[in-house]
């Protein structure tokens, strides 16, 4: 069975691929990831890319590294 990936935030979800399932979670905020063929809502989120579960760590990591050199050259002038 087909189901597509929505995200919101950092929030996953799986729902059925059907067009009117889906207009209603972007309606709701979600954006569609990507298709995957599944046994159930279970295996489809087990059989997403890593990278799409962690999207946002790249982001914390380099925010973190530009405050903190900020701050260093802040202090040391």
């Amino acid at each position: 069975m087909k189901f597509y990936i929505v995200k919101k935030d950092s929030r996953l979800a799986a729902i059925p691929a059907q067009e009117s399932i889906l207009n209603e979670y972007q309606e709701r905020g979600f954006k569609f990831v990507e298709v995957i063929n599944a046994c159930d809502e279970s295996d489809a989120l087990s059989r997403t890319k890593p990278e799409i579960k962690r999207a946002n760590k790249w982001l914390i990591w380099s925010s973190s590294l530009v405050i903190l050199t900020l701050s260093i050259i802040i202090f040391c002038n």
